[in-house]
Order: structure tokens, then sequence, then C-alpha cells
């Protein structure tokens, strides 16, 4: 009765520390226990030398000894306990009477994907003044993106506002959702709709909607360089000008980079040419240069350009923004 009782203790202390093994190409062993993979990197807690990041690619066979959640190239996603398949495969032991599924290794994208979450960033400046003067000023700026391996997804909206007394000088609004499916890692399809409202540019609601492609030219921890082009349509509601539409394109550049002393400048640039007129043309550009303060927030400062080649009759070419404020990233 001891030894039946020893024996039992003792497997159920090995049971307890049993160790999930990962085998690589040049013969190594490693156990530990298998916490994820994600961005081609196998992620492998150890006893001995804390977390490890093993390259996806020299991994020839993976066994767990609870369940895993695989995510594969295709977006199919299965779960089970995974033990070495066929050469140069991976067995997935599913719950439930259903055959163990066996895929091939570079097939698989991912292990115990976190789920996507929205991110972004939250800033607002503002200006006012008493006695002489009368003047109140608002700036308040928003941008959410939900990012996963295959798609992305973007709101981001800008008010401005501002009044002299009893005159209101400036009552602008721009908004832009997008949604972006990655054919591969850097090149990605896209479509977009932009509203614009700005009451001393006699535009009630202005709308572009996008289609095109965008390609990640650099992504790297102190630069990020992007470009997109696509076909436009412009629908454009004036208060006193004839309402007009017409076909377009939609050109952008974006560009983040890091600088000494923690400063960052990030750079957005849109050019609008119209098909039908070929000399007009519009063009926006957001240019930020900001710097942590911690905990989420950041010190920012900035101008938004906003150009028309035919505007209105009386009405300018050229508007300038100039701006400084805090910002929230969550």
């Amino acid at each position: 009765m001891r030894v039946l009782t020893g024996g039992l203790l003792f497997l159920f202390v090995a049971g307890a520390f049993a160790d999930d093994e990962v085998k690589l190409k040049n013969g190594d062993r490693l156990t530990g226990t298998v916490k994820g993979l994600a961005g081609g990197k196998l992620l492998l807690e150890t006893s001995h030398s804390g977390p490890l990041k093993i390259d996806w690619a020299q991994v020839v066979s993976v066994k767990t000894d609870t369940p895993i959640k695989v995510k594969l190239a295709t977006g199919e996603t299965l779960e089970g306990k995974l033990a070495p398949g066929a050469e140069g495969r991976l067995k997935i032991e599913t719950v439930g009477p259903a055959a163990p599924v066996e895929v091939d290794l570079p097939k698989v994208a991912a292990f115990n994907e976190p789920p996507a979450q929205w991110h972004g960033t939250l800033s607002a400046a503002a200006k006012a003044t008493d006695g002489n003067t009368h003047t109140k000023s608002f700036l308040i700026a928003g941008e959410a993106t939900r990012e996963t391996e295959m798609d992305l997804m973007l709101v981001r909206a800008i008010w401005r506002y501002s009044q002299t007394g009893p005159i209101l000088t400036e009552r602008n609004g721009y908004g832009i959702g997008k949604y972006a499916y990655k054919f591969t890692p850097r090149f990605y399809g896209y479509v977009s709709e932009e509203l614009l409202a700005d009451k001393f540019k006699d535009l009630r609601l202005g709308s572009v909607t996008s289609i095109g492609a965008g390609y990640d030219i650099l992504k790297e921890s102190w630069i990020d360089l992007s470009a997109e082009a696509g076909f436009a349509y412009f629908s454009n509601d004036f208060r006193v000008a004839s309402d007009e539409s017409h076909a377009g394109a939609r050109v952008s550049a974006k560009l983040r980079l890091a600088l000494p002393l923690g400063f960052e400048l990030k750079d957005l640039f849109t050019i609008y040419p119209n098909f039908e007129t070929s000399q007009d043309f519009q063009l926006r550009n957001e240019l930020t240069l900001g710097t942590a303060l911690g905990g989420g927030w950041s010190l920012l400062g900035g101008i938004i350009t906003e150009y028309d080649r035919t505007p209105s009759p009386g009405l300018e070419r050229r508007d300038d923004t100039f701006f400084v404020g805090l910002g929230y990233k969550f």
C-alpha cells in the first residue's frame, strides 16, 4: 500500500512539474512552458534561464502538456495539445473525438494570441483672454486604432473652434475612418471615408470616399514611413456656392521619427488631385512635435495646413493653424 501511495505521489508531482518541449534544427531540446508565438518568435518560459525568445524558423517540433490556441496564416484558429507530427509538421490534438490535425510549421502564425484591443491618443489645446480682448479658442483631436496581423481599423477626428467677443472666427471639423487589409506584413489595401466641415470655407459638409493600396516602407523602433495611393470620389455641399462632386485621387504619406532628447516628430501629408480639372487639387498636412511627460501624457505642438487650389470666390487658398497642448496615450 505504501509503495502504491508513493508511486501515485511521484506521478502527481512529476505531472505538476512536467515541461513543454521545443526541438530545434541543430538538435537542441529546450524545456519549459510555451507562452506564445508572435512576430516569428516563440516565447518559452524556463526555470533555469527565464523567458527565451526562439526564432520560429529554427523550430522542428513542439510538445505541450496543456492546450494551446493556434492561429494559422489563413486566419483559422485551433486549440489543443501540441505534439510532433510528420517531418516539418505540427500535430494539434483538439478536444473531443475529432482526429488530431497536422499543419505545416511555416503556416503557423501565432500561439495564444491576445484579443485585439483599441489604442489611441487624445490631445487638446485651448486659449482664452479676458479684459481688453475677449477671445477663446479650442483644438481637440483624437485617434483610435485596432490592429491585428491581418488588418487595421482607424478612426481619427480634429475639431477647431475660435471666437473673439461675440464673433465666431473659426469652426472646422475633420474626421476619417479607414479599414486596411494586409496582403503581406507591409503591403495592404484600404477603404476610407473622410468628412470635412468649415463654416468659413463655405463648406457645410465635404466627403472623400477612397479605395487604394498602401505600403509600409520603413517600420523600426525609431522610424515609421508609409505611403498610400488610391482613387477617390469627392462630394461637396456648400452653403452659398453650388454643390459639386467629382472623381479624383488620394495620395498620402505618413512619417514618425524619433529625435534626440526624447522628442518625436509626426507628419501626415495628403494630396487630393481632381481628375476633371487637371490643375485643381487640395492638400492637407498635419505636422506634430511632441515629448513624453510620463504617465501617458505628452506635450505637443504643431501646425495643420489646408490648401485649396481653387477655393470658393473671395476665400484664401491656404489656412494654417498653429497649436500647443497636451496629449494622452491610452
